[in-house]
């Protein structure tokens, strides 16, 4: 199994606003591709219709959760999915 994306430097929802997870430094500009496996049902069926398997995605932000963290991305605004769709692009 390929590990789910790294969530340092994502804005940690549990802490005052604009504390981020494990780094100061924001993950924008950072690239993952998407497994095109993991997550609810639900979101899994929703990023299958936006992304193709293997599709490399600049991140723009992480919102880290305690139960799950959603990613959000350059040229989908408004649009967050699971984090644990996608891995890093080493």
């Amino acid at each position: 199994m390929t590990e789910a994306m790294s969530l340092t430097g994502g804005l940690d929802m549990y802490v005052p606003f604009g504390t981020r997870y494990g780094s100061n430094e924001p993950p924008t500009g950072r690239k993952v591709y998407f497994l095109n496996e993991n997550g609810y049902d639900m979101e899994l069926e929703h990023a299958r219709k936006t992304f193709d398997e293997g599709q490399v995605l600049t991140v723009k932000d992480i919102y880290v959760g305690g139960s799950s963290s959603y990613v959000e991305f350059v040229g989908y605004p408004n649009m967050k999915f699971n984090t644990v769709m996608f891995a890093d692009v080493v």
